[in-house]
């Protein structure tokens, strides 16, 4: 779950900063930084695995098997 928190927080912040530069974000770093928040999403697993994992531990959950 912190792995999750840690490539949304990641995300928002590499949007928001691509979203003030504007245009000019492809001109500077930003736009590399904005990428590579994009691969901790999907990378060596992505948040949707985690996430399922996650919701098949939880008691009280149904399983899908």
């Amino acid at each position: 779950m912190a792995r999750c928190l840690t490539a949304k927080a990641g995300w928002e912040a590499a949007d928001a900063c691509l979203r003030f530069h504007g245009g000019f974000g492809c001109d500077y770093d930003v736009e590399r930084k904005f990428r590579e928040t994009w691969l901790y999403q999907v990378a060596p697993i992505s948040t949707n695995l985690i996430l399922s994992y996650v919701a098949g531990h939880i008691p009280g959950l149904p399983r899908s098997y």
